[in-house]
């Protein structure tokens, strides 16, 4: 399984709204996005004689500033008490315009903070009283407050209702929420309807030139339509190319190494282990200075051995499952360790090695017992048995072949694309 990546969408400019930083759920984390209105408009008693610099249409702008500032600042419940305490100010005045702008913020606050229902109600209410949020933002509002609540058919309307609100006027905004819809699709189990609107966020990414976000979303288009149930291998490639392309443009060294490792994956589950492996080795040398980092030094390890092994290069990829396997070791993380032990026994095996395969299926059957990991232990059987078979120990192979056929193979996960075992995140 390879879920795709989560990554930190840099704020889209507008004229009176403002994206705040957000996270992508690759894997469905909690953080969501929202957009904001900005400082309200002075209303006419601003500048009348006797109105003092700290007048509360005054205090109400400079509270509607910090509590975005705070938003920009992850600071989430600090910017809801701060639109709160605006909000009650501008009850005081005879401006509903303004009353609806700060009733606007507060319930994009309140969807930040987990609380989608209250953050629902405030939003309807500050449509209702006529806040001036027409682009879009309203509706996309809505929608994360039903994204959040798992309301998916909801969401995905008012995305959709959000993406033509935006058009082409606010192409960085509707791409924002064609990303936040092809997430509620997944979570419908619609994967190549995800993927198209991640296509489609990328292509006006790169419109925006913002493309770092359009590597991004392809690269997100590409693993949808490779869980799609069918999916054309030709268009999968054409997104991974696209992306390659865009990684060009890309100087922040850990995110083009988390892409580079991404493509790597992709490219082995189409069985393009050539292309697989430049991809390997560009995150690879990414992977160094101040972006080391051991984990991530293991997994790429892991990858690239699994790659040899895939090309037939056996002898290349034993140096690479070796290092792997002892950093997690170090790092005592039993079950990555299982995998390259799995996957040293299968380079030994091909290279007629069958006392090392042996010794290395032994370990991994124990480390995948350790981890819990039933499908793993179970091909580590089968492996063992096949090396015994080969060393010319017929009923230890019988033994082996029924520890495969074991009761936890009803609990196993349906096998990878490939024989190796790859890792998806490089960090």
């Amino acid at each position: 399984k390879h879920p795709g990546t989560a990554w930190e969408e840099k704020p889209a400019r507008a004229s009176h709204s403002l994206a705040l930083s957000k996270r992508l759920p690759g894997s469905h984390p909690e953080a969501i996005s929202r957009r904001m209105a900005s400082a309200p408009v002075p209303g006419s008693a601003q500048g009348r004689p006797g109105i003092q610099p700290a007048s509360p249409q005054t205090e109400i702008q400079r509270l509607m500033r910090a509590g975005m500032q705070l938003f920009h600042d992850n600071e989430d419940f600090q910017a809801l008490a701060t639109f709160k305490k605006a909000f009650l100010l501008s009850c005081r005045l005879p401006e509903p315009p303004t009353q609806a702008r700060c009733l606007f913020n507060l319930g994009a606050a309140y969807i930040a903070t987990g609380k989608p229902q209250k953050g629902l109600k405030c939003t309807r209410k500050a449509q209702k009283m006529g806040a001036l949020e027409k682009d879009g933002d309203f509706s996309f509002n809505i929608a994360v407050a039903y994204d959040n609540l798992r309301e998916y058919a909801k969401a995905i309307e008012f995305y959709k209702k959000a993406v033509r609100e935006y058009n082409a006027s606010k192409l960085p905004n509707a791409a924002d929420a064609l990303v936040k819809l092809a997430y509620c699709l997944v979570g419908t189990g619609d994967s190549a309807s995800a993927a198209q609107s991640f296509r489609l966020a990328g292509q006006a990414y790169q419109e925006a030139q913002r493309l770092e976000d359009a590597a991004m979303a392809m690269r997100e288009a590409a693993n949808y339509f490779l869980r799609s149930p069918k999916y054309c291998p030709e268009e999968v490639l054409e997104l991974l190319q696209v992306c390659h392309q865009l990684c060009t443009n890309i100087t922040d060294p850990e995110l083009l190494g988390n892409l580079h490792n991404h493509l790597g994956l992709h490219y082995a589950e189409l069985k393009r282990f050539g292309q697989a492996e430049k991809h390997f080795v560009e995150a690879m040398k990414l992977c160094s200075g101040e972006n080391f980092a051991l984990r991530k030094r293991a997994v790429l390890m892991q990858n690239l051995g699994g790659i040899y092994n895939a090309l037939g290069e056996p002898q290349r990829a034993l140096g690479y499952h070796s290092e792997a396997a002892d950093i997690y070791g170090v790092l005592g993380e039993t079950a990555a360790r299982a995998q390259c032990l799995y996957n040293l026994a299968n380079a030994h095996g091909q290279l007629g090695n069958y006392q090392e395969a042996q010794g290395y299926y032994q370990q991994a059957v124990r480390s995948f017992g350790d981890a819990g990991d039933s499908y793993g232990e179970a091909q580590s059987w089968e492996g063992l048995g096949t090396t015994l078979l080969c060393l010319g120990h017929p009923d230890q192979a019988a033994h082996c072949s029924k520890q495969a056929l074991a009761p936890s193979a009803s609990k196993w996960e349906p096998p990878p694309r490939s024989a190796q075992r790859f890792l998806d995140r490089p960090t």
